[in-house]
């Protein structure tokens, strides 16, 4: 009984100091065990995740100022939406999780930036399209090597709009679309450019159209529509896409060389100057091989109205990589429709339904008199 009591006693003499071990181990101890500082609580790890969502709109503040023309920054420029989406799509779950308010104020900052940023290519506000349509027009790169002339013959049946402008149109399809009677009782007036592989372009009109003129370097056709509510010049172009690096099997993209596509835009963007001094209604079609995040789509958009950002809604992506071209969406947007002077916008629409790594553009126009 006597060491019954003995021990009953000791353990109770022994039992104040276990919580005083306890708090020990849960201060400066265990933070020096796991190696995080004291007071560095789980929350404040989790808001030391802002640096990245605030590093991302430093980079596209700088961007703007300062653009990089080549190297691995320019593919972050050419994917900044979808950085911008990325980080608050990983970060938001985790900010309400956790609780943290400093993350969750440096998302709010991308939400706000990105929205200055893209907000109108997603939203267009209510009304900014024009009263009524007189003139509907498809923009399409053909991608070579993807269909059969027959196919591409047939599913330009399929198409009923007042012009159609084509890019990499090859000597076959080309052929196959001049002699189609559907498409010739359609479009009864047609400028064809054929060439191997990237380099063909086309337009096919409803209206008479004159003064045309073909070019190589870039693939562009220039060339006025004589529509019922009046002229309009048109310029359909396809400057090169930039050189690309890449490095393993899966062509992990680490270079980035848009010079010789910069130079090509400059030529159009020569045109486009005629034209504008000129005061004439002009339509500027084609795949441009740019993002509206790159310097250069500035470059080339000055003065004139893209057609996504006045009447747009979504993203108006319209290009995918090949081997995903199965999927009904695409991922950047480097087909264009722009236009100055008296023709303005009143629709646009994106079809990705057919194979191929560019996806149909579609958009409609009112012209003043």
């Amino acid at each position: 009984m006597r060491r019954k009591s003995g021990s009953f006693l000791t353990s109770q003499l022994r039992q104040p100091n276990r919580p005083e071990r306890a708090r020990s181990l849960s201060g400066s101890g265990l933070h020096a065990v796991v190696g995080i500082r004291p007071g560095l609580g789980r929350r404040t790890k989790w808001n030391l995740l802002a640096a990245i969502p605030l590093a991302l709109v430093a980079f596209a503040v700088a961007a703007v100022v300062v653009p990089p023309r080549s190297g691995p920054l320019v593919l972050a420029l050419v994917l900044e939406v979808h950085l911008f989406i990325a980080v608050f799509v990983v970060l938001a779950p985790i900010a309400a999780l956790a609780r943290a308010r400093v993350l969750g104020v440096a998302l709010l900052i991308v939400l706000v930036a990105g929205g200055g940023f893209f907000g109108s290519e997603w939203i267009s506000l209510p009304g900014a399209g024009a009263s009524r349509s007189d003139l509907s027009v498809m923009t399409w790169n053909l991608q070579f090597g993807t269909r059969t002339p027959a196919d591409t013959a047939a599913q330009l049946e399929g198409v009923n709009v007042d012009l159609i402008a084509l890019q990499e149109l090859e000597p076959g399809p080309s052929a196959a679309v001049d002699h189609d009677s559907i498409i010739a009782a359609r479009y009864p007036y047609r400028a064809m450019a054929p060439r191997d592989l990237a380099w063909g372009v086309a337009i096919l009109s409803r209206y008479p159209i004159e003064d045309v003129v073909s070019t190589d370097d870039p693939s562009c056709l220039e060339l006025i529509v004589d529509t019922p509510r009046g002229t309009v010049r048109v310029i359909d172009a396809h400057p090169k896409h930039a050189g690309l690096s890449t490095v393993t099997r899966v062509r992990v993209p680490i270079g980035y060389d848009p010079s010789v596509r910069d130079d090509e835009i400059g030529i159009v963007r020569s045109r486009i100057d005629a034209s504008l001094k000129a005061g004439e209604r002009l339509l500027v079609l084609g795949d441009y091989n740019t993002a509206p995040s790159e310097p250069e789509y500035r470059i080339l958009a000055s003065g004139l109205r893209d057609t996504q950002v006045q009447v747009g809604e979504g993203p108006g992506w319209t290009w995918r990589p090949s081997r995903i071209d199965f999927l009904p969406f695409a991922f950047l947007r480097i087909d264009l429709q722009l236009t100055a002077g008296p023709i303005s916008p009143v629709s646009t629409s994106v079809d990705c339904s057919l194979p191929g790594d560019h996806c149909r553009l579609f958009g409609s126009y009112e012209i003043d008199g």
